[in-house]
């Protein structure tokens, strides 16, 4: 192969053989079948006809002129994506196809043909901008990108919006406004390899000439901007869910993504929920994930105050430190390098919380902000410290690199929590078990794990009258956000259950702060995942609990509201709702509702209510 006017030659590299026109042809015969008939996983026969397929590539020698570029392929993240692909990325623009540009294999839905298609990543510039103008930008790069491909045409692409997926998914509807050029090769007329690598050939040398004006991409990436280098979280947050799964470990995209949201929001999550489904795996995954540190602290069901946590002075009067305090020591000597410290609290109620961590409750809620950035407590330790090689613990605070995460069972072996506590956390409940999703597809390696840094997990604000609101939209989403919960506050009232301007900050900056990463809350299926539903079930919905009237008028009042928010409040409307729910085999979120996971769990809740004349949030 030669580099000769701005393209590479080709020179009798194409296989004489058809193997790639067979896989193609394979998959769009039997994809739809196995859709619908096989187990999601690396053992079904399109998955590794894919993977096939993509080795195929891989080792063609048409490719290894390209040694930057990248081939990747999916069929779906835990389940079966309606539109499989077959990326071809040039690591000096991108190792992600969430951004940037790339050429791809695009196989329509209905499996009646397959596109090549020199395209845009969209998840990166939807999730900075919403739908609407993400997919105004992404049409406008395109007629200006459209510019330089005209040589495309020789070879039967495409130059215009008309690419048609045969979709009806909003991903699929996605990558067509990405498009820049594309070509179809329908299932029965597959031509044969000489013509599809000269096809990708002509593409690549396309993607050649975007890429080799600024041949240090990957350079200018990592380029100092403001003193800072420049880090894509929606890239790097694939890269997590992608060593979590590697890892062997079932998580929820959006499980992940609300857990990083929480902990980016307040420095104190509680993770809940039955035992073995990996509360206290998810933060040391998401700690090694990322580049951090992780410590685990065992709670004994003796501790009756912070002396095993924070210390204490013996009876030579010398101060012994609680491994908290070291912890938070260590994070405090380490912030100016930027290490992010997460201490994991495992079976954290299986003693009473409110005795052992109430001075780390109040420190939680006394900080302020640092003249670098993040926030600070002031000093941790409250009792006198005599001696003089021992003042150095006094000084020990909880820096804005250190967050808690609680891990707890609640059974009857386990302490319930008051509402200093949950006021003061997000409770992230793990619930949703499926005991078939033992297998899944992985990739070939993972990808280098780089640390994130600190700015990223520190919040925009504590409070919101401190937020730099950005423009006029962001102020009209804080405004609307604050009406739902004065309706909240509403239904609340009955059981003097409503809540205060902390909890009204931290679910609006924990929406605000989910923007960042939208494009992962959701489920393995597709499926959206609201996240001002989770910060209700989170913040507002544990607060509930006991058997009185006005308990009963509160859940059916949020019951109604969370589904389709009638103004006919009542019991038998309350009841239709949890007929609904049972009728859908009583499921964590519930189809149709406005808020559907809020709604579940309220469904639930009243149906204890009614059988048990006795209702908790908990498991």
């Amino acid at each position: 192969m030669s580099y000769q006017n701005g393209r590479f030659q080709m020179e009798n590299q194409y296989t004489s053989s058809n193997i790639i026109k067979n896989f193609l042809e394979e998959i769009l015969e039997q994809y739809l079948t196995a859709q619908e008939n096989e187990s999601f996983s690396a053992n079904n026969s399109i998955w590794k006809k894919f993977e096939e397929l993509a080795s195929e590539f891989k080792t063609n020698k048409a490719l290894q002129a390209h040694p930057t570029i990248n081939v990747k392929c999916s069929i779906g993240m835990g389940n079966w994506a309606r539109v499989p692909w077959i990326a071809f990325l040039d690591n000096r623009e991108t190792n992600s196809t969430q951004n940037g540009i790339y050429a791809v294999f695009l196989f329509r839905e209905d499996m009646s043909g397959v596109y090549l298609t020199y395209i845009q990543g969209v998840t990166s510039i939807l999730n900075q901008n919403g739908t609407r103008e993400g997919r105004r930008l992404l049409h406008e790069k395109a007629k200006k990108l459209r510019k330089d491909c005209e040589s495309l045409n020789e070879r039967g692409f495409q130059l215009d919006d008309e690419i048609n997926l045969k979709t009806t998914s909003g991903l699929g509807k996605n990558y067509q406004v990405s498009t820049i050029a594309y070509k179809l090769y329908e299932k029965d007329n597959i031509p044969d390899d000489k013509t599809i690598l000269e096809d990708l050939q002509s593409v690549l040398n396309v993607y050649e000439r975007h890429v080799s004006p600024s041949v240090d991409k990957n350079k200018e990436k990592n380029e100092i901007k403001d003193g800072k280098s420049v880090f894509d979280l929606n890239t790097e947050f694939e890269n997590l869910l992608n060593y979590i799964e590697i890892s062997g470990f079932v998580f929820e995209p959006w499980q992940v993504a609300a857990y990083v949201t929480a902990l980016r929001t307040k420095p104190f999550v509680i993770l809940a929920g039955i035992s073995g489904t990996g509360k206290s795996k998810l933060p040391s995954l998401v700690a090694k994930g990322t580049g951090g540190n992780v410590n685990l602290i065992s709670v004994k069901p003796d501790w009756t105050d912070s002396s095993d946590i924070l210390g204490y002075v013996n009876l030579q009067d010398e101060f012994q430190p609680g491994s908290l305090l070291r912890i938070a020591k260590k994070a405090q000597e380490t912030e100016k390098q930027k290490n992010h410290h997460v201490v994991i609290i495992d079976e954290m109620n299986i003693a009473r919380v409110e005795h052992y961590f109430a001075e780390i409750l109040s420190q939680i809620e006394n900080r302020k902000p640092e003249e670098n950035g993040g926030f600070i407590s002031e000093p941790i330790i409250v009792q006198h410290i005599n001696r003089k090689e021992d003042q150095e613990w006094a000084q020990v605070c909880l820096p804005s690199n250190l967050a808690i995460v609680g891990t707890v069972n609640m059974d009857e072996s386990t302490h319930s929590f008051s509402k200093k506590v949950l006021d003061r956390a997000f409770t992230l409940e793990f619930s949703d078990i499926n005991l078939e999703q033992w297998e899944i597809p992985q990739s070939e390696t993972i990808n280098e794990i780089n640390q994130w840094p600190i700015e990223t997990w520190r919040p925009r604000a504590i409070q919101l009258s401190k937020l730099k609101i950005e423009g006029p939209e962001e102020k009209q989403q804080i405004n609307l956000l604050i009406e739902k919960l004065l309706k909240v506050n509403d239904y609340l009232k009955p059981a003097q259950l409503q809540v205060g301007y902390r909890t009204r900050d931290e679910i609006v900056l924990y929406t605000l702060h989910a923007k960042e990463i939208m494009g992962f809350f959701v489920t393995r299926e597709g499926v959206k995942v609201d996240p001002f539903d989770l910060a209700i079930l989170m913040k507002i919905l544990p607060r509930i609990v006991g058997g009185s009237n006005t308990i009963r008028q509160v859940i059916s009042n949020l019951l109604v509201w969370s589904f389709d928010n009638n103004q006919n409040i009542n019991e038998d409307r309350a009841e239709e709702i949890c007929e609904n729910w049972t009728n859908q085999g009583r499921p964590s979120s519930l189809i149709k509702a406005i808020y559907p996971r809020t709604a579940a769990r309220l469904c639930l809740m009243w149906e204890r209510l009614n059988i048990e004349g006795y209702t908790t949030y908990w498991l």
